[in-house]
Order: C-alpha cells, then sequence, then structure tokens
C-alpha cells in the first residue's frame, strides 16, 4: 500500500513538472503583441513606446516655434506617461508628464490628455503645463501625425499661455531601434 501510494505521489509530481515546463517554453514563443508588424490592421494600437518630435507653432500664423525631443508610453488600459524637454531648458524645470488616452472612431484614431509641473530655476513650483492631441497612426501602425492644444497654467491654475504644436513620431521597436541607430 505504502508502495503504491509512492506511485501516485511520483506520476503526479511528474505531471505538475511537465506542465510547468511546457507552460514556460510556449510562452517564449508568444509574439510581442505590441509590435504592429504582427498584427492585422484591426488590431493595430497606440500601446507602446514612442520616440517624438513636438513642433510648437504660433496658432495664429503657423510660424515654427521650435521642436523638442521625447518619449510618450502609453499604457493598456487607458493610461499615458511624457517626457521632453526643450533645448537649453534644464530637465530640472520641468516633472515628466501623465495622462489618459482613448481610441477615437476608426483603428488610426486616438485622442490623449497629459499634464506635467514646472518649475523656475530654483526648484521653485510656477504652474503646470496641460496638452490636448488629437493622432492619427500611419497606415503601418508604426509612426504618427497629430496636432496639439497646449496651455501654459500658473501656479493658481489660471491658464498665462496657449500654443499649439504638430507632434510626430515613431515606434520604439527594441531590435529594430538597435539597428537603425
Amino acid at each position: 500500500m505504502h508502495l503504491k501510494k509512492q506511485t501516485v505521489v511520483l506520476a503526479l509530481a511528474v505531471i505538475t513538472a511537465l506542465s510547468i515546463t511546457v507552460s514556460v517554453v510556449s510562452s517564449h514563443n508568444i509574439p510581442d503583441r505590441h509590435s504592429s508588424a504582427l498584427l492585422d490592421e484591426h488590431e493595430r494600437t497606440i500601446v507602446g513606446v514612442w520616440r517624438m518630435a513636438l513642433t510648437t507653432v504660433n496658432c495664429q500664423t503657423g510660424d515654427v516655434i521650435r521642436t523638442i525631443p521625447g518619449l510618450w508610453t502609453f499604457h493598456e488600459g487607458g493610461t499615458m506617461s511624457e517626457y521632453a524637454s526643450a533645448p537649453g531648458l534644464s530637465p530640472a524645470q520641468r516633472g515628466s508628464g501623465h495622462g489618459v488616452w482613448q481610441r477615437e472612431p476608426g483603428w488610426q484614431d486616438y485622442s490623449f490628455t497629459f499634464i506635467f509641473y514646472r518649475y523656475d530655476a530654483s526648484g521653485a513650483f510656477t504652474g503646470s503645463q496641460r496638452a490636448k492631441i488629437a493622432v492619427k497612426l500611419g497606415a503601418s501602425g508604426d509612426e504618427f501625425t497629430a496636432t496639439s492644444a497646449i496651455e501654459i497654467l500658473d501656479a493658481n491654475d489660471n491658464v498665462t499661455f496657449t500654443g499649439c504644436g504638430t507632434p510626430s513620431g515613431t515606434r520604439f521597436g527594441g531590435e529594430k531601434e538597435q539597428t537603425e541607430n
């Protein structure tokens, strides 16, 4: 009877070990669902990390003011993170941005809003900056163009400046990105 119990325990241990092994091995063979090259047209998404350049323009004339490089990360579930710093501006004078995004009708269209805090050279809080952006993914799903409305707010949340922008960007692609740079 004791031998029969040991055999059953050993058989269960072997089955459990095989199940875990199959699970681990098969998880390594699942393609990255965020690589748009592996998705069909209806599954493309903004979710992922993007290298972007925001060109700020005079809203009335369209004259270019400057271009600011940055990173946008769109998370599953509708939140996003942002970081950019204008050339010549200390990164200590602005925090990282945080916001929310949503898909608009059609697979290519998205909108999002984010905010970040601003500081003066001594580190004192001076207010915030808010951006509202409409994005259109390109046909491949790996690039985008956008339009943005920008508001700079003082420490009391009063709008002190409004601006416009034309962000554009490309998906950060890990291995693909490393071979291109």
